[in-house]
């Protein structure tokens, strides 16, 4: 910057704003652009009741201790954080279905091109049946239609 702007905006941060409460302001603007980054366990404990008791203790005090503009990001963090945690497993994981470990290996083509190396399958067994039209008052008379 130049001229007297600098003069101004570094009086203004000297008055109003100890360094503390600038650290905690540049940890919160990364922490909510960066939100995706947090582990899952991280994000599905801020989910549970203590957690968001204790997000909501947070914003609480560092709004009454520093500013409000600190307690509003941490707001928006939790906001994000609430969002963006996991909501279900993710998979297959029913109780019924029985799971086999992977004795050989030899892969699967999917998993050869897409280099995955699996540990277990919940289901080998590929069920199939013929094409079926839909029609449930007479059978189709194919692309001629009726003669």
């Amino acid at each position: 910057m130049k001229g007297g702007a600098r003069a101004v905006l570094m009086d203004i941060i000297m008055k109003q704003w100890s360094p503390i409460e600038l650290y905690i302001l540049a940890f919160l603007i990364l922490s909510i652009v960066f939100v995706r980054e947090y582990p899952k366990d991280v994000r599905s404990l801020a989910d549970t009741l203590l957690g968001k008791i204790g997000l909501f203790l947070i914003a609480m005090f560092v709004s009454m201790k520093y500013s409000w503009l600190n307690g509003l990001l941490i707001g928006i963090l939790t906001l994000l954080l609430l969002s963006m945690s996991p909501r279900s497993t993710e998979g297959f994981h029913n109780s019924a279905t029985k799971t086999k470990l992977v004795s050989e290996k030899r892969l699967w083509w999917g998993e050869a091109i897409l280099n995955e190396n699996p540990t277990l399958y919940e289901e080998d067994d590929v069920v199939t049946s013929a094409i079926q039209d839909g029609a449930t008052t007479k059978p189709s008379s194919g692309m001629n239609g009726p003669k």
